[in-house]
């Protein structure tokens, strides 16, 4: 028994370091309550409640930007089948987290032992990996499932080069189901840039054959090995990327906006859209002194005020100072073929996060690069570095340990952390009077007196920053000069140097561990007279926030509103809101909104206040869910109808602008009665009496791959109207008209992916059996 411990005693820190870190998550439920979380709360009570009352999938979410898709609009989607699982056994979030921070630690220590690390040196890089302060910036920021998908970056490298190196179904089958399990956690930008690694080690690979003069046959085999993987991968996941590609299409980095003169959103998102967060050159420091800048934003200035260049930012890239000191040794130390590889993702990766800040690299990838355009924040890619420094630093740390004459690697120690040692020494000296601590833009933002305590409150920050830098790289000279001076045996080095390092990572990233308890985020959505008064109203309406338009707070209480907050929209609802369509009341009006929320004096004699209640206004000329019109303007572009929508003179009432309207004439003077039968998420049934017949307008938004429409059981087409709505043709007399969501779509993806997650989890299951009884 003490064999074993002693065989597996590394490999169990990989579970119980991280436990140190969130053992208030964990054991106390403690949460985190920052904006996004805050968000999210309306939607996962919008989920629970609606799997309580039905027994299907929710494919649109009613509550934000008057409807969008669920399922495919990363609002809600359920297409991992091992979700289900991790659920039950991971019932609080400080579980997920600490299971996926030991997921990306196995991961990176398998890749490490793979690529001929020793197993203490690759304990140490997958734990340096795995705990850096970046992640836990994300769990201060509410993105959980950027963690979520970066564990699994480690697992997919691995499963590449394995199957690069030994070209069979067993390593195809693998590279596909650790590929689809990143894919599932729903955010592809990660996945992207882990198969980017991926491109660049082939390319890699195909450079070192020519070299040697070796078939290229063989390196093509090598590619098609690794292309049947993602192939299989697709297949997998196409539940839910079927959908989520037809969302894509419709939305604001998939269409065109009509108010784009540059035509840079033809093929995705915007430059300036896409290329925000760009990490400036100058912000590079912040990898030696992570509070340089300030660390992040926050209410709170004693705990951080950033001031980079950055609109915002919630986290931090630091990966740990000893990190940065093994990695440069690594170079420094007769670096292998491999290492070299991982320093130049490295330099890769450094370069495209800098975005917009260096246009001569970043703007071909965004240009040529399939699906590149279609993401945002480039330093979001500096999630690699927690993979690349890592294995340069595990590689750099086995020169030093296991070299027969390691005591002539001192000077280079000194060399580097002595460097790093005496700029903080100077710095600590004369930091104060050649750093500002301050950028032009905050002059419009806060007061001089303001600025003064930012500039204090960052400079003791900053000081900081230096002390822990004194610290850890002093720290790191006396262990080696004690391990090589016989002073500390091999063992005692290698765990106070794990020691330091942990200590150093929690330190940076105990700062972003706000903690509330689990009670305090329902707390935050306390009714009020307001929202009490909304509730009474039983009829079918909207409400315009004008003073928080993106906040979901409303959804808590299944309130639809016309804004929101979600980091991607439908593009022609965008483009209506970037037009100011909401300053107009009757784009109110064809929006169903009953009720506008402002504290502001509303002076139009339309919105009358409520009750005497300070801060809602009914709009009395609101228009019902659906309504019947007889003057149909037919337009050809999107751009005309956005146009026509947004003119002074359109009367939604009485006409429509409808995009190339291809039905039956309508008669001018039309009348009927509509009655609402049902409205759910997947289905709007009315019943229509209407002695005219004419153009049947719905105040729910258009969007064309998903929804169908039928009257009297007929299927009818679905025409884009005002822009954003729909509308069909109805005839004379009575009818039954049916809006359903097409999950045609999902339920055929669905029974794909099962089948063949199936039979990957088979072949693998057969390729270690056989191997087992071999």
């Amino acid at each position: 028994m003490k064999n074993k411990f002693k065989n597996y005693k590394e490999l169990i820190l990989l579970t119980l370091i991280p436990i140190l870190f969130l053992y208030k998550m964990i054991f106390f439920g403690e949460i985190i309550t920052t904006n996004d979380e805050f968000e999210r709360h309306p939607i996962n009570e919008w989920r629970d409640n609606y799997f309580t009352e039905n027994d299907d999938i929710p494919q649109w979410f009613p509550n934000l930007f008057s409807g969008m898709p669920s399922y495919g609009g990363y609002i809600y989607n359920n297409g991992d089948p091992t979700k289900f699982i991790r659920n039950y056994l991971l019932f609080n979030p400080g579980l997920k987290i600490w299971f996926y921070l030991s997921i990306s630690g196995f991961g990176m220590f398998f890749l490490l032992k793979f690529l001929g690390i020793s197993k203490k040196s690759a304990v140490f890089g997958a734990i340096i990996s795995a705990l850096t302060p970046y992640s836990f910036g994300l769990i201060n920021a509410g993105h959980l499932n950027k963690i979520f998908a970066m564990a699994y970056i480690p697992w997919v490298l691995l499963s590449a080069i394995y199957s690069i190196k030994n070209r069979n179904i067993k390593s195809v089958l693998l590279l596909s189901l650790v590929t689809a399990l990143q894919l599932w956690v729903n955010h592809p930008q990660i996945a992207y840039y882990t198969w980017m690694v991926i491109g660049f080690y082939f390319c890699w690979d195909i450079s070192l054959n020519i070299k040697n003069k070796n078939s290229i046959r063989v390196s093509m085999l090598k590619l098609g090995s690794i292309l049947i993987g993602l192939v299989i991968a697709i297949l997998m996941v196409s539940d839910p990327y079927a959908d989520i590609y037809n969302f894509q299409k419709e939305s604001s980095r998939g269409a065109k906006s009509v108010l784009d003169q540059t035509k840079e959103t033809a093929n995705g998102a915007s430059w300036n859209y896409a290329t925000q967060w760009s990490f400036h050159p100058k912000e590079l420091i912040s990898f030696i002194y992570p509070y340089h800048y300030g660390l992040q934003n926050t209410q709170d200035f004693k705990k951080g005020a950033y001031w980079g260049f950055m609109s915002f930012t919630q986290s931090t890239h630091y990966l740990g100072l000893i990190a940065i000191i093994l990695s440069i040794l690594g170079l420094l130390i007769k670096p292998t073929k491999i290492n070299i590889f991982f320093w130049l993702v490295t330099i890769l990766a450094l370069l495209v996060g800098f975005g917009s800040h260096f246009p001569i690299l970043y703007k071909p990838f965004f240009n040529l690069l399939p699906l590149f355009s279609k993401f945002r924040i480039p330093s979001m890619i500096y999630i690699l570095l927690a993979v690349s420094m890592p294995i340069s630093a595990a590689f750099a740390l086995d020169s030093l340990i296991f070299k027969k004459n390691n005591s002539n690697l001192f000077d280079k120690v000194l060399y580097v952390a002595g460097s790093l040692f005496t700029l903080s020494v100077i710095l600590l000296l004369f930091g104060n009077s050649i750093i500002d601590f301050s950028n032009s833009s905050e002059a419009l933002r806060y007061s001089i007196g303001q600025i003064s305590m930012l500039k204090t409150y960052r400079f003791d920050l900053f000081q900081k920053g230096l002390i822990l830098a004194l610290f850890v790289s002093g720290g790191f000279i006396l262990l080696y000069w004690g391990f090589i001076s016989k002073k500390i045996s091999k063992s005692n080095f290698y765990y106070l140097l794990l020691i330091l390092s942990v200590s150093d990572l929690w330190i940076v990233s105990y700062e972003f561990m706000n903690l509330k308890p689990k009670k305090n985020m329902d707390r935050l959505f306390t009714s009020s007279k307001v929202v009490d008064k909304i509730k009474e109203d039983a009829g079918y309406f909207r409400v315009f926030p004008a003073d928080e338009l993106r906040s979901n707070k409303y959804s808590y209480w299944n309130i639809e509103s016309i804004g929101g907050y979600r980091p991607i929209k439908l593009r022609n609802y965008e483009d209506l809101m970037n037009a100011r369509g909401f300053s107009k009341p009757q784009i109110l009006n064809m929006l169903n909104v009953k009720y506008v929320i402002t504290k502001k004096k509303i002076n139009n004699p339309n919105f009358i206040k409520v009750n005497d209640l300070d801060g809602l206004y009914e709009n009395i000329n609101v228009l019902p869910k659906a309504w019947l019109v007889g003057k149909v303007k037919n337009v050809e572009s999107q751009k005309e109808s956005l146009m026509e929508t947004l003119l002074t003179s359109f009367n939604p009432s009485k006409e429509a602008i409808v995009v190339n309207y291809k039905d039956k004439k309508i008669p001018v003077n039309v009348s009927g009665d509509i009655q609402i039968v049902t409205k759910k998420e997947n289905e709007i049934t009315l019943q229509v009496n209407s002695e005219t017949g004419g153009l049947l307008v719905l105040s729910e938004v258009y969007f064309r791959p998903g929804w169908i429409a039928t009257v009297n059981e007929a299927d009818t087409k679905i025409y884009q109207t005002n822009h954003i709505l729909r509308s069909i043709y109805v005839p004379q007399g009575e009818s039954r008209v049916v809006f359903l969501y097409n999950d045609t779509v999902f339920k055929r993806s669905r029974i794909l992916s099962r089948i063949s997650f199936i039979i990957v989890l088979l072949g693998i299951g057969f390729f270690f059996k056989k191997n087992k009884f071999k």
